[in-house]
């Protein structure tokens, strides 16, 4: 099919926006959906592809074209955590869509000079109402990123579906698009036995065949498990059936970050990190998903002492998780502990080895997880990832259905939920104690292809090079060109040396903030700092700096 990026905007156009630049081309796929939402009579579309594939650019795309056709005066990213939405704003801002990142409901709706906003269901559910207003007042694309997060029955389900109501649009972006509690979500249809059906779907099958996703290979490891529960000491491996909440403690028990099991699989995932590094990929970085935060620094305590570096630690409570996320992806550090932050809509291209160390079990978030994992980058050709998990039954199952995936999509050259998804802490205290643990690698691999094997998945066979001139072949790390400020970005940094100059004059002259702040809004014309535009901070700015001068002077 042709699918037209750069359709002739309607006389009506709203607000100007730079062409979508042809450095940034849409993959196949992302044309045909886009072709199909702009055929679409409904005011809904839900867009079901696999993690990396590309739903963010997709995304934006729409939304690129509505603006640039007055479709729509503005977007609204809903999405699951700050880090994410602050995500789409940098991503935004590559197309010339500015939105204001995590803008809270006290500040009102965003300036006008912002084309939208991009926030949590959290902050829409804590005040609906700002963002029902705002979007009877301007037609709204709404862009609902792993809507999967607002089920009818749950809150912030109701809540976005009474902020968005009344939207011109609503596009629905998962690579997951169920629930472990199986509630209904929004605006998605549903066949006659419940499941979901997406208007486009695009699976990691697919994924595979088109290069735009990395094959995945599982390394699972069973052992010996010793624990005591209800004052009993109970031992077991995990080929024994247990009931289910003993079979959580076995899990749990070899996952404890003081027993020798976890210990053992962190030192092979860190040896299969090493020979990849040595290889052809040598800023390739490793992630180990944690407990909760207790055990993810017990874990980088572990790896610090196998490698001799202690890996960076990130969870959703520390305030500079995304700039700790976004230093990692474009660093060379080779491993990153993790609690649920970078389990779902987190680019860290990098990442080739996984050490899948929670006890959470639901496909839904193991889904998450491996889609961390399979995102390409331009070199090397061949990127085999590889995860490292027990050998606990129901993640076997979850891991076979992704190898089943995978191997639907592979060519051989030779051949030519029951549990609630988790919040970052441990299950609830009982009498349960893990006593010790050891591991072995399962001599049966989860894998459909033994790393190494030539594929015809991955690229065409390397042309044969000379010795000589394999010998001057090293791999080179190119250092990615600085990213050019974006639109939100300045803004914080406006408002940062607002803040500075006004307490500076303020201390000064023995005046209270506000004071200062009222004189210096009522000059620009502005009511709030909230309400300014780019413009309005930097003329402020340069204000309070003559205001301060002549004050020196």
């Amino acid at each position: 099919m042709t699918y037209e990026i750069d359709a002739p905007p309607r006389p009506t156009a709203g607000r100007y926006l730079p062409s979508w630049p042809t450095h940034r081309p849409l993959r196949k796929w992302q044309q045909a959906a886009a072709a199909q939402v702009f055929e679409s009579s409904n005011d809904a579309f839900l867009a079901s592809a696999t993690p990396a594939a590309g739903k963010t650019t997709f995304g934006l795309h729409v939304a690129h074209r509505m603006l640039s056709e007055g479709r729509v005066a503005r977007v609204a990213v809903v999405a699951p955590t700050t880090h994410i939405c602050r995500q789409w704003a940098l991503d935004a801002a590559r197309y010339g869509i500015h939105l204001e990142p995590n803008r809270p409901n006290s500040a009102g709706p965003e300036p006008r000079d912002r084309h939208g906003i991009s926030v949590t269901y959290a902050t829409v559910a804590a005040g609906s109402e700002v963002h029902r207003r705002r979007c009877a007042e301007r037609p709204t694309l709404l862009i609902a990123d792993e809507p999967h997060h607002m089920g009818e029955d749950a809150s912030w389900g109701q809540s976005t579906v009474n902020a968005f109501g009344a939207a011109k649009f609503r596009l629905l972006l998962s690579g997951t698009p169920f629930r472990s509690d199986n509630s209904p979500i929004p605006w998605v249809k549903y066949d006659d036995e419940g499941v979901s059906a997406a208007d486009y779907d695009y699976g990691y099958t697919q994924a595979l065949i088109d290069h735009v996703c990395r094959p995945v290979t599982f390394h699972t490891y069973g052992g010996e498990m010793e624990w005591v529960s209800d004052g009993k000491v109970r031992r077991a491996g995990f080929d024994v059936v247990l009931p289910a909440p003993e079979a959580a403690r076995r899990l749990r028990t070899a996952l404890d970050a003081d027993g020798d099991w976890i210990t053992h699989v962190l030192r092979d995932a860190n040896d299969e990190l090493v020979k990849i590094r040595a290889g052809d990929h040598p800023n390739a970085g490793g992630l180990v998903i944690a407990m909760d935060k207790e055990h993810a620094d017990k874990l980088a305590g572990r790896i610090a002492r196998i490698t001799g570096e202690r890996p960076d630690v990130v969870h959703s409570d520390a305030s500079d998780a995304s700039a700790r996320i976004a230093s990692f992806s474009a660093g060379t550090s080779p491993w990153l502990v993790s609690v649920l932050m970078v389990s779902e809509g987190v680019d860290v291209p990098r990442l080739r080895v996984g050490v899948y160390a929670t006890n959470s079990r639901t496909e839904l978030f193991f889904r998450q997880v491996i889609g961390r994992f399979i995102r390409r980058t331009p070199e090397p050709k061949d990127q085999m990832a590889h995860v490292f998990l027990p050998s606990d039954p129901r993640l076997k199952r979850l891991a076979i259905a992704i190898e089943e995936e995978r191997k639907h999509a592979l060519v051989f050259a030779s051949v030519s939920g029951e549990e609630t998804e988790r919040g970052e802490r441990s299950e609830a205290k009982e009498p349960f104690k893990a006593l010790w643990s050891s591991a072995r690698r399962d001599e049966e691999v989860l894998q459909t292809t033994q790393p190494g094997e030539p594929m015809q998945l991955f690229a065409d066979p390397e042309p044969e090079i000379s010795p000589a001139l394999a010998a001057f072949a090293m791999p080179v790390v190119q250092a990615a060109p600085p990213e050019p400020e974006t639109s939100f970005e300045r803004r914080e940094r406006l408002r940062a040396e607002r803040h500075n100059l006004v307490a500076l004059i303020a201390r000064r002259d023995k005046e209270p903030h506000s004071k200062v702040n009222g004189w210096v809004n009522r000059e620009v014309g502005v009511k709030s700092v909230d309400k300014a535009t780019d413009e309005q901070l930097e003329r402020a700015n340069r204000l309070l700096e003559r205001e301060l001068n002549r004050k020196k002077g």
